[in-house]
């Protein structure tokens, strides 16, 4: 389940959701042999099968958190990564809402402001930028 980055961020999803259940159930566990009632055999009976199931599920839970570590870069990685693209293409809609506007502004009967060539000039737009296959792309 590690192979795609969608199955892997479900992964590292499904074993953070997991180890939280692991403590919520130490939470509920420690509770009950706190609050339990009976004889003092039966309590030592009852923290005996506490202590080994807790043996058990720390060893679970450890396992869990390793591997969840492990994968913690990657799914990163790919957070950035998307996050890179999402930014990009929202410079580059932003770069071709402003170019139509620039263009509109220049066929329409509204004069261009100061405000509106400070923004053309500061973002560099090419001067047909609308009439490109492309938007507009920012300039460093």
């Amino acid at each position: 389940m590690t192979t795609g980055d969608d199955r892997l961020r479900q992964t590292y999803r499904a074993l953070g959701q997991l180890i939280k259940q692991v403590e919520v159930a130490f939470i509920k566990r420690r509770a009950d042999l706190r609050a339990f009632q009976g004889s003092r055999s039966e309590y030592h009976q009852a923290a005996a099968a506490y202590q080994e199931w807790k043996s058990r599920t720390v060893h679970f839970a450890n396992c869990a958190r390793a591997r969840r570590s492990e994968l913690e870069d990657r799914v990163c990685r790919i957070n950035q990564h998307d996050t890179l693209d999402l930014t990009a293409t929202a410079l580059r809609t932003l770069t071709q809402a402003i170019a139509d506007h620039r263009d509109a502004i220049r066929s329409g009967s509204r004069e261009e402001t100061a405000a509106d060539r400070m923004l053309w000039l500061r973002l560099k737009l090419p001067p047909c930028a609308a009439e490109s296959n492309h938007p507009a792309s920012l300039a460093p």
